[in-house]
């Protein structure tokens, strides 16, 4: 009884932050660019001293185009030798701040990138995810005429509880916030553990549906991606009557791999309640209809992950089991700094975060020198790629995204994200670049030696979870049945989180499919038909607007 009192006062506390952090989103879109620019100075005051402040003057900057003028637009590469030294204990380089971790992400190709994680950053993450979530959804129960009935929620993303030799954590923002957050965990989430579901324990997604359905009274789920929701309803699908049997014995069936330790703590939570598990089978053997989610867990009150650009798909297959539990669309980040969160639920229109970076936007295919715009000056219906500055050391930083900004809540943009430059996929957050693409395909044509001609990928959304579609037309020696799980090899070679996405079913497998012959000559003479020079057309790789995608996927063969 005592601990579910403190579950109780856990969660109205987490809702009572997230209203805290929606009226910060409120009061943000009436003078957005005043605090940002209060922001980007507060930035470089307190980073005037490190290394990098020093060698670009941050003493002497007192305004925006000071700023411009003693600090170039970076990338990762420039921040490579600086961050090398803060892994061996270097402070002071390019943060103050102490850094609290790394958020390693394999970048588009596969070149590990380590991003210093501070408590700045994981400030934002917790204001701008769970407690602002939570809030949006116990504020619809109370406009529904509904009580909002705190219960703890399930965290649905795996973690890999590593470290760097200095014994930081290695991972991801959710998992450095782990290490920081994680004694408040088993007040606020289904796991009995103080930190996320490790995916090298074992069967994680069996545990967080063995505790998970053992409760009833679950208020939310939280991924990073949809597609993560999707595959682990595949799993439910699957594999429910082990798990309800489990939660009527008591224990976990010895069918399910454990490491020994995962196993012995586990199994000192995991109760035999038969009354429940008769309730779950009755529900399950109902069918995965619409009314499933609510069937199970009658207080979920919201259900929150990143649904919008090449999500969408995955969110509306999870839609199918939660019916009307309303969906918060998240947030827009990266690793480099968390950019933006949605205000209402069901929208992915989301409101730029004037506290979070410093923003500059570079208006998006415009030719000659670039111009680097403020908040105050972007339009609506209009793309741009985004620079960001953090208090975690990166300045005016290229991250490669382009946005749309879709409207303004007050003088605050909401934007969209549209794509990452040079990258075609991002099913599973496995950012599959063109040039992993064609390293794949020249990898397989030197295999052979070969010379496939005309190829493109798409992201085929007809399967639950998305796969790549690789479409040949090509008149080489190829046995194409054969020749997928090699593809999907070189895939893996070349873009390294494809192999662990596809193991953990959030990716489905490659198909291969024919074009007709002549399709792309055909869109070649259309473009040069519309005014096109002959050395403007390039060869199609992927379907990058609704203009090609109508066009090729039209002439595939059956």
């Amino acid at each position: 009884m005592f601990r579910k009192l403190l579950n109780s006062l856990a969660m109205r506390v987490m809702v009572i932050k997230g209203n805290g952090s929606l009226k910060k989103l409120a009061r943000s879109a009436e003078r957005p660019m005043e605090q940002n620019e209060a922001l980007l100075k507060k930035i470089i005051k307190k980073n005037r001293s490190t290394e990098f402040g020093r060698l670009h003057g941050f003493d002497k900057i007192r305004s925006i185009e000071d700023y411009r003028k003693n600090v170039p637009v970076s990338g990762y590469e420039d921040y490579v030798a600086y961050i090398d030294r803060m892994k061996e204990g270097e402070e002071n380089l390019i943060t103050a701040s102490k850094v609290l971790g790394y958020s390693r992400t394999s970048g588009s190709s596969g070149v590990p990138k380590y991003i210093p994680a501070t408590s700045a950053s994981l400030k934002a993450y917790v204001r701008y995810t769970w407690t602002r979530a939570l809030a949006l959804g116990a504020a619809e129960l109370k406009k529904q005429g509904k009580k909002y009935k705190p219960g703890r929620g399930v965290y649905l993303s795996p973690a890999t509880n590593e470290t760097l030799p200095n014994g930081l954590p290695c991972s991801n923002i959710a998992e450095i916030g782990a290490r920081n957050y994680g004694r408040f965990y088993p007040f606020i989430l289904m796991q009995p553990s103080k930190r996320m579901y490790d995916m090298h324990d074992g069967d994680y997604i069996y545990c967080m549906y063995r505790f998970a359905l053992a409760d009833p009274d679950a208020t939310f789920f939280f991924s990073v991606f949809f597609s993560v929701n999707v595959s682990q309803l595949a799993y439910l699908r699957k594999n429910w009557r082990t798990i309800v049997d489990d939660i009527e014995k008591g224990g976990i069936s010895k069918d399910v791999k454990l490491t020994d330790e995962a196993r012995a703590h586990y199994e000192k939570y995991a109760k035999a309640d038969p009354a429940r598990a008769a309730y779950l089978r009755e529900q399950f053997e109902k069918g995965f209809d619409s009314t499933l989610f609510r069937r199970l867990w009658p207080n979920l009150a919201v259900i929150c992950g990143i649904g919008n650009a090449s999500f969408k798909s995955a969110a509306e297959h999870i839609r199918g089991v939660a019916g009307d539990v309303p969906f918060d669309f998240s947030i827009y980040g990266a690793s480099e700094g968390l950019v933006a969160a949605c205000w209402q639920l069901e929208s992915t229109d989301m409101q730029l975060l004037t506290d979070s970076c410093f923003y500059e936007f570079v208006p998006f295919g415009e030719d000659g020198e670039e111009r680097y715009l403020t908040l105050d000056q972007v339009k609506a219906g209009e793309k741009y790629e985004l620079l960001i500055t953090t208090f975690a050391g990166l300045y005016r930083y290229r991250l490669k995204d382009v946005i749309e900004v879709k409207g303004f809540r007050g003088k605050c943009p909401l934007i969209s994200f549209v794509f990452r430059k040079g990258q075609m996929f991002n099913i599973a957050g496995e950012k599959f670049s063109e040039e992993d693409a064609r390293t794949s395909i020249e990898m397989f044509e030197k295999a052979h030696g070969v010379e496939i001609g005309n190829w493109l990928f798409y992201q085929d959304e007809s399967v639950q979870p998305n796969r790549y579609a690789l479409v040949v037309e090509s008149d080489a020696d190829v046995d194409w049945d054969a020749a997928v799980d090699e593809i999907e090899e070189y895939i893996g070679k070349c873009n390294k989180r494809y192999p662990s996405q596809r193991d953990k079913f959030y990716i489905d497998r490659l198909v291969i499919r024919h074009q007709i012959p002549g399709t792309h000559a055909a869109w070649a003479k259309r473009c040069i038909d519309k005014g096109a020079s002959f050395t403007q057309v390039k060869p199609v790789h992927s379907l990058d607007n609704d203009e090609k995608r109508e066009f090729f996927l039209s002439r595939i063969e059956k």
